[in-house]
């Protein structure tokens, strides 16, 4: 659940898009208040940003912009609809889902059976992110906390 969490602020795939195979509508999105319909022509493409998605504040609240996992166990619908991408949605959602959250819960399991935690090292540079197709952290300094330490 924790990697789940930290793919809102982080989503592999930052931006995405779609082309429409026939004309349709979108029910809202247009006019000067955003609540209008948008008609999309057959072959036109339409792009979202899940990175954008993920820290609106009428959806996560006014501290989006902050990891707080326990705002996903405060009874919420977070991330049952179409306010959570992080892998996509509906019938192209990404393949290979499943194995990348097994893949990261194994690396994180193997982590703390070594390490006793690991913290942000907030004596170091800020965290960057390098964003092209996907993102990833640039830099990412962390500190593990060695078993024998921790006591």
């Amino acid at each position: 659940m924790l990697i789940e969490i930290v793919l809102r602020l982080y989503p592999s795939v930052p931006v995405n898009s779609r082309t429409a195979v026939r004309d349709t509508v979108l029910p809202h999105g247009g006019g000067k208040d955003g609540l209008q319909p948008i008609h999309i022509h057959h072959g036109q493409r339409v792009q979202y940003s899940v990175y954008a998605l993920h820290r609106r504040t009428d959806i996560y609240g006014s501290d989006a912009l902050l990891f707080r996992p326990e705002r996903w166990s405060e009874g919420k619908t977070i991330g049952k609809g179409w306010e959570y991408l992080p892998f996509n949605g509906g019938p192209r959602i990404c393949l290979g889902q499943q194995y990348a959250l097994t893949e990261a819960a194994y690396t994180v399991v193997r982590i703390l059976q070594r390490f006793k935690g690991m913290e942000l090292a907030k004596d170091k540079e800020e965290t960057r992110i390098q964003a092209t197709l996907t993102i990833a952290p640039e830099t990412l300094w962390v500190r593990l906390v060695p078993v024998e330490d921790a006591e």
